[in-house]
């Protein structure tokens, strides 16, 4: 279960592992080891995350949430999905699996180095099995270090730099600790796990879900199906319905009378049956309905539709 502040258990200055990943077709992980001053320079780093979630209200996760600067979003790790597959060297483990057990990791060297980009950095930490954190970063740490450049220490001269170099900076994109995914940034989180593939395979379940709240012609849970698999807003809106599963408390009566309020006509979309006949045409406006995307303005009454939203 979620819970507010996850986090404030977490002691940054308990033994942390950098790890990086890179994907071709399937991801690889390895650990790569620290010295003390570049661990404790982590630590910082780390120290300066959790400030910022103390900071912030945390937020359920939802394909149409909207993160601002005053929020961190959450989802249950097991939420997660099936993305990243990872290769078959880390048994089938989940990337945080794999990542909470970092130390576990094979070590990187410079015949193991990739000759193209990394993917992600994350630090672990904690010297608990179980008690442990993960803090992701998507971006690469040797980004712009390539070859054919000249890299130096100065010093009293220029001495040329000949071993791989790594560069950090001091922000993170997500935290795991126990069952809990801190969402820092939407654009990494939808990368990472939210990949196209691994989402369509979840739309049947998503629309049995659905039809479940409220009916739909057995046609138009097809032509829903066939939407959703092209369309990716169709998708988020899908999706966002069924995990805020807000539509199994609303009784039919309500639900055409805010029909008719936010200018659908439920005579023509729902059947005499009571069932949504969701014709190609009419599938976006009614998820955008379910969803309570459509608005009007308190002070000119005009119709409006939100594609992001927060609660208040």
């Amino acid at each position: 279960m979620v819970t507010d502040k996850p986090f404030d258990a977490i002691n940054a200055q308990a033994t942390v592992t950098l790890s990086v990943g890179w994907t071709s077709t399937r991801t690889k992980l390895r650990q790569v080891p620290l010295s003390h001053d570049v661990a404790d320079a982590f630590r910082e780093v780390l120290n300066s995350t959790l400030t910022d979630l103390a900071a912030r209200d945390a937020q359920p996760w939802a394909p149409d949430a909207d993160l601002s600067p005053e929020t961190y979003l959450t989802i249950i790790v097991s939420e997660l999905g099936e993305k990243p597959e990872l290769v078959s060297e880390h048994d089938g483990a989940t990337l945080m699996d794999a990542l909470l057990a970092a130390e576990d990791l094979p070590v990187l060297d410079r015949g193991t180095l990739p000759a193209g980009d990394l993917s992600f950095y994350a630090i672990t930490v904690g010297d608990t099995a179980g008690q442990r954190a993960v803090f992701l970063r998507r971006t690469n740490p040797r980004r712009g270090l390539k070859r054919g450049r000249i890299y130096s220490i100065f010093s009293d001269a220029l001495q040329t730099v000949e071993e791989p170099i790594f560069a950090f900076d001091e922000w993170m994109d997500l935290v795991c600790v126990g069952d809990t995914v801190a969402v820092l940034s939407q654009t990494v989180f939808a990368a990472l796990f939210r990949g196209q593939d691994a989402l369509q395979k979840q739309i049947p379940a998503w629309t049995t879900d659905l039809n479940a709240a409220v009916a739909i012609a057995e046609s138009g849970r097809e032509r829903l199906e066939k939407r959703a698999l092209r369309d990716s807003r169709i998708r988020a809106r899908l999706e966002a319905i069924v995990r805020r599963g807000h539509l199994t408390s609303v009784s039919g009566e309500t639900l055409r009378g805010a029909m008719e309020t936010s200018g659908l006509d439920p005579d023509h979309l729902i059947d005499a049956d009571g069932n949504f006949v969701l014709e190609d045409e009419d599938i976006a406006p009614v998820l955008y309905f379910l969803n309570e995307d459509l608005f009007a303005g308190a002070l000119t009454n005009t119709s409006f539709r939100a594609d992001k939203k927060a609660t208040r």
